[in-house]
């Protein structure tokens, strides 16, 4: 009997390692595939992140873009709007042939910040008041497009977005007394990250 037990035990013991052997080979590929799986969703999302991440970067510079034309936009506005009171007061002071008075506008306003330089031009062309002195006396085409001075109009022109120059005519009661001549620096504008 002893030798009967002997040899059912061994098929039992071949079974039974056979079958853990198979387990054990289940359980090795499920945890394969669940690894690969996992890569596959890690790398899956990284992709999606980086695209997300451009995306929103791209929002992001289109936005900078568009409130930096903006601010340039309403500098000009403002700049435009600044002009008429200025030509009112130096039009009154040039009509009475008072351009010490005129200086002294021009050198207030230029002292505002990012003013850079103010001039004022006569009818002839010739710059008879500055904020930079050494321009005084000078032909108007040495700060200026000469044909700001034949211009009716309030003109502006924007130079890279740095520079705005604006130019309006000064005009007297049947006569162009002058031109205006305005140099502003704009600023660049800072955004917080």
């Amino acid at each position: 009997m002893e030798s009967e037990n002997k040899n059912n035990s061994i098929p039992h013991q071949s079974l039974s390692k056979t079958g853990t052997s198979n387990v054990r080979k289940t359980i090795i590929i499920i945890i394969g595939v669940a690894l690969i799986l996992l890569i596959a969703v890690w790398i899956w999302k990284t992709v999606e992140i980086s695209k997300i991440r451009k995306t929103a970067e791209s929002d992001r510079q289109e936005l900078k873009e568009q409130a930096t034309r903006q601010l340039v936009q309403s500098n000009e506005e403002h700049l435009k709007l600044l002009a008429k009171p200025i030509i009112w007061a130096v039009r009154a002071e040039m009509m009475q042939g008072n351009i010490s008075q005129v200086n002294l506008y021009l050198n207030d306003l230029v002292k505002e910040k990012n003013f850079q330089q103010i001039a004022i031009a006569n009818n002839k062309g010739i710059i008879i008041s500055s904020t930079d002195k050494k321009d005084e006396g000078q032909e108007f085409s040495k700060i200026g497009k000469e044909s700001y001075l034949s211009s009716n109009n309030t003109s502006l022109e924007n130079e890279r977005d740095s520079i705005l120059v604006m130019t309006s005519p000064i005009m007297g009661f049947n006569n162009r007394l002058g031109t205006l001549y305005i140099k502003y620096i704009l600023q660049k504008p800072e955004f917080g990250k």
